[in-house]
């Protein structure tokens, strides 16, 4: 819960707070979540160790379904990962920290756009 006072204990300098510390503080902030691929499976890493895999195949009507389960993109995603990798793996998506949570997920759907759009072979 954030907290609010009238006078800070510590004193912060909001005058020389610029665009390049911002980012360099976003940078700080930024988790080491890591993935690979095995086989045909997205496999990522929680900061915590948390190994969570996830098939690299989703049908059209896996899509379509979204629509049908929620409006919420929370709900989607939830009833998607639950779907696709199980309760377990939707579970533990969901208990990590959203940062985590929203980059892992990013990145699969990043790996699932590279690969249907890498160059067949002829």
């Amino acid at each position: 819960m954030a907290s609010t006072t009238k006078k800070a204990a510590v004193e912060y300098d909001f005058d020389s707070w610029d665009e390049e510390k911002e980012a360099a503080a976003i940078a700080g902030l930024v988790p080491d979540v890591r993935h690979i691929i095995v086989e045909k499976r997205f496999v990522g890493r929680f900061t915590d160790g948390t190994i969570v895999e996830l098939p690299l195949t989703l049908s059209v009507d896996d899509i379509n379904e979204l629509e049908t389960v929620a409006d919420n993109p929370v709900d989607q995603l939830k009833h998607l990962l639950t779907k696709i990798g199980g309760a377990g793996a939707a579970a533990e998506f969901t208990r990590h920290d959203l940062v985590e949570t929203t980059l892992l997920a990013s990145r699969f759907f990043q790996t699932f756009e590279r690969i249907a759009k890498a160059s067949r072979p002829e």
